[in-house]
């Protein structure tokens, strides 16, 4: 069985801490009739993370590997003979 990628790791670890942020036990945390920046704490927790969420979730998804650059045409044909 080959070992599983990294992105697929961090993604499926992504998955699972939203779901838990996302769910009641840390919800019921920060929702309390307090207001902080003029918003109340529930909004402020919810929107914070999902931004946070979004911007990790681009980032995993954009980690590219390093990949040799693509020779020219010019170095592809080598055989003199080709007229092209």
């Amino acid at each position: 069985m080959p070992a599983p990628k990294p992105k697929k790791e961090l993604l499926i670890a992504l998955f699972i801490l939203g779901c838990l942020a996302f769910n009641y036990p840390l919800l019921a945390l920060f929702s309390r009739p307090s207001i902080c920046f003029g918003l109340p704490t529930l909004f402020l927790y919810l929107f914070m993370f999902w931004a946070f969420f979004i911007l990790v979730l681009a980032l995993v998804m954009e980690k590219r590997k390093k990949t040799r650059p693509v020779p020219s045409a010019e170095a592809q044909s080598s055989d003199p003979r080709d007229p092209t």
